[in-house]
């Protein structure tokens, strides 16, 4: 999950296959294992899985929302520099997604970057 620029939380259960991590380490990205989920097992109806603690709305390079629920992901970004903003959404997860997968970029301002120009 990418956070900011050069910067992204990898799961450490289904780490980036080689490929895609050669790219991120090529272009100068941190790559840093994601904290635990906070929670055992998805919520009741939710067949996701408790990764979507992962799952998070980054609104600018310094600020990103985590749902309320998952303290220790809250902790690990704030930990490398990030307001987080804590969302309750976890009674949502049944509805196929969390944070980041409920929203869509409407307007984003600035201009087109290559994050990756070394491929």
């Amino acid at each position: 999950t990418p956070i900011k620029e050069g910067l992204i939380i990898n799961n450490p259960q289904r780490r980036l296959p080689k490929d895609q991590r050669k790219l991120f380490e090529n272009n100068g990205w941190e790559i840093v294992d994601s904290a635990q989920p906070a929670h055992n097992e998805p919520p009741p109806l939710c067949y996701s899985s408790t990764w979507l603690s992962m799952n998070v709305l980054v609104l600018d390079p310094k600020t990103v929302c985590v749902e309320k629920s998952e303290v220790y992901q809250q902790d690990q970004l704030d930990k490398l520099g990030m307001e987080v903003v804590p969302v309750e959404l976890r009674d949502a997860y049944a509805f196929g997604g969390g944070l980041h997968c409920c929203t869509a970029d409407v307007y984003r301002e600035g201009t087109l970057k290559d994050y990756f120009p070394k491929q």
